[in-house]
């Protein structure tokens, strides 16, 4: 034991060494970074991650080409906490103690890893063989680290922000074609760089890999056995170690990332696992009831991206809804002031919006009743009737809700890979099935709308603005086409005997100006301000005076979209509803949302008018 540490008396020394400036360094980064001292005590993790780059480093001789290969990998590596903070998103000295500390544990692990399989194939008189086996593992093991860290390059380049779970969610609950109608609408350098980094990214880490095999090779074609011997069983206890002091790899934004979006996934599966249940529920309750007089036709139209902003109806300069600007004229329409979606994109916003889970109670989504639902148990012959894909890549909550229709006509299919309509938004009214014998019924329509790309949703005629601003003209003649459409709807019910309610709402809002549509991470509060609309015939209004009085008051009060089940359960007269909320239901005198307590975003930000 003396003999070896008179032998490596030096290189000990500067394993310490190392050590000591190893974690020196990330606290000062971490102090540097987020103008924030670490002050949560000290971490066997970070001493673990310096360990092991020290004895990574001695392995290679403590090559300069080699810490030079390390920190390369390591901005690689921890690309995910410095867009962050490119991105001006709030970081914790702590996140950049785990992000850089875990990064450095994968790198070295999968490296010490390739080193032992180097050693054992010199032990066997193998090393060409080894030296490939070594390289083809460390290339396969960095294959998804560095394809998650490189889509956070790519998407930063392409819209200069951090790629957040949500956004991924997104993706994964669309489709080919709308993915690649989001890269259209994306700045052409933007994307030329993207795909020139990303090149130029994989051949460093080619490079780095390369290096570090001619390292670890240098060392081990002329060492004895037993520094062979040795070497291997010093590695293979400090990776065992690692097991037991590295933090949770969840820390990691890769991995923390997948993980959100794990959960995400899995708490829309539930809600589709658990249907039996909640129906068993509703059928074991037996207290719902529809008062006699509330019993008739209710239609609830869903937009899809309409701004008011872009609507005349609500001010907007431009002439983009004229009958709807007539319709709110009627005798029986209101049209509500002040009406925000819950989210900026469909899936989350119509999970809320048609359930009783909203951004202000702690219902769980597997137990959510939904407006279909509830609907049926009281008889209501329920309909879904859409001009989008019934699913993306997998089954979202919607699909499930729309699945619980009694009625479905899906005028694209079931499954599409593409979001480019086969028929304009007016094929729905074309649909629909005969009214005239239904007497208890809600009808619901999903448009294809406003969504991008915006002439794609309208036929030549209405190809009205051709402004300067071209996104903003194609998306203004969308409004107009759907506005269009809406009149086509309400004309196929104002006349039934039995009608009683027509409501009109979009699931978000877009911001057309600047091509930023309706992505999260580009916020803007014009994405979350959208129309509400209703309008009664007159005898819901003989027989319902006071909720409609009620609601002509409110007409300027707040309201996110995330309400509208209580909005409908309200006026379509449900008693005994599972989630009874009188102060989140418009219509209720004790409706209490204003400016203050309204939310976005799912609880994340306040709304803004």
């Amino acid at each position: 034991m003396n003999k070896f540490l008179a032998k490596n008396k030096v290189n000990l020394e500067k394993m310490f060494l190392v050590i000591f400036l190893y974690i020196y360094m990330i606290t000062f980064l971490a102090y540097i970074l987020t103008d924030h001292f670490y002050s949560y005590g000290f971490n066997i993790g970070v001493l673990y991650s310096a360990l092991l780059f020290a004895f990574a480093w001695w392995i290679c001789g403590f090559r300069r080409n080699f810490l030079i290969a390390y920190l390369g990998m390591m901005f690689f590596l921890c690309s995910g906490i410095l867009i962050k903070l490119f991105d001006h998103i709030i970081v914790m000295a702590l996140d950049i103690f785990v992000n850089i500390s875990l990064a450095s544990i994968i790198w070295i692990s999968i490296l010490l890893i390739g080193f032992c399989i180097n050693n054992i194939a010199a032990i066997l008189g193998k090393c060409s063989v080894g030296r490939v086996i070594a390289g083809l593992w460390i290339i396969f093991s960095l294959i998804p680290f560095a394809l998650s860290n490189l889509l956070f390059w790519i998407y930063y380049i392409v819209s200069h922000h951090y790629l957040r779970s949500d956004i991924i969610l997104a993706v994964y609950q669309t489709n080919l074609k709308e993915a690649i109608d989001y890269l259209l609408t994306q700045n052409i350098f933007s994307l030329l760089f993207a795909f020139l980094g990303s090149l130029l990214i994989l051949i460093f880490i080619g490079y780095v890999v390369r290096i570090i095999c001619i390292s670890m090779r240098k060392r081990i074609e002329f060492a004895s056995r037993r520094y062979l011997w040795g070497s291997l069983s010093l590695t293979i206890f400090l990776l065992l170690l690692g097991v037991k002091v590295t933090y949770s790899f969840v820390g990691y934004e890769p991995v923390r990332i997948m993980d959100s979006l794990k959960n995400s996934v899995k708490r829309y599966t539930s809600f589709a696992k658990n249907r039996q249940e909640r129906m068993q529920y509703l059928y074991n309750l037996g207290t719902l009831s529809v008062l006699p007089e509330h019993k008739g036709i209710y239609v609830l139209v869903i937009g899809e991206s309409t701004a008011r902003d872009h609507m005349s109806v609500y001010g907007y300069r431009f002439d983009t809804t004229p009958w709807m600007s007539q319709f709110v004229k009627e005798p029986g329409t209101i049209c509500f002031k002040k009406a925000y979606s819950n989210y900026v994109t469909t899936v989350p916003v119509l999970t809320y919006a048609l359930t009783d889970k909203n951004q202000y109670n702690s219902v769980s989504m597997a137990q959510a009743y939904s407006l279909i639902e509830v609907a049926a148990a009281e008889g209501f012959d329920t309909y879904w009737i859409s001009n989008q894909e019934r699913y993306g890549i997998f089954d979202t909550p919607i699909a499930e809700i729309a699945s619980m229709a009694n009625h479905q006509i899906w005028l694209n299919g079931d499954v599409g890979e593409y979001i480019r309509s086969n028929y304009y938004d007016e094929e729905l009214a074309d649909q629909t099935p005969d009214l005239k014998n239904a007497d208890n019924a809600l009808i619901v329509y999903h448009l294809m709308g406003c969504h991008q790309l915006y002439t794609e949703r309208y036929p030549f005629e209405y190809q009205k603005f051709d402004r300067k601003v071209s996104k903003t003209s194609e998306y203004d003649n969308a409004i107009l086409y759907t506005d269009y459409v809406v009149s086509r709807l309400y004309d196929l019910v104002k006349d039934n005997p039995n009608f009683q309610g027509f409501i009109y709402f979009s699931d978000h809002g877009e911001e057309s100006d600047d091509g930023t549509a309706h992505e999260p991470t580009k916020f803007s509060h014009q994405m979350t301000r959208i129309p509400l609309n209703a309008h009664f015939s007159e005898r819901y209004r003989e027989n319902h005076s006071y909720l409609f009085s009620s609601l002509i008051d409110q007409r300027s009060s707040y309201w996110t979209n995330d309400l509208l089940y209580n909005f409908m359960v309200e006026i379509m007269g449900i008693q005994g509803a599972p989630m009874e909320e009188s102060n989140l239901t418009l219509g209720n005198i004790a409706y209490d949302r204003t400016k203050d307590n309204s939310l976005t975003m799912h609880g994340e930000r306040k709304i803004e008018s």
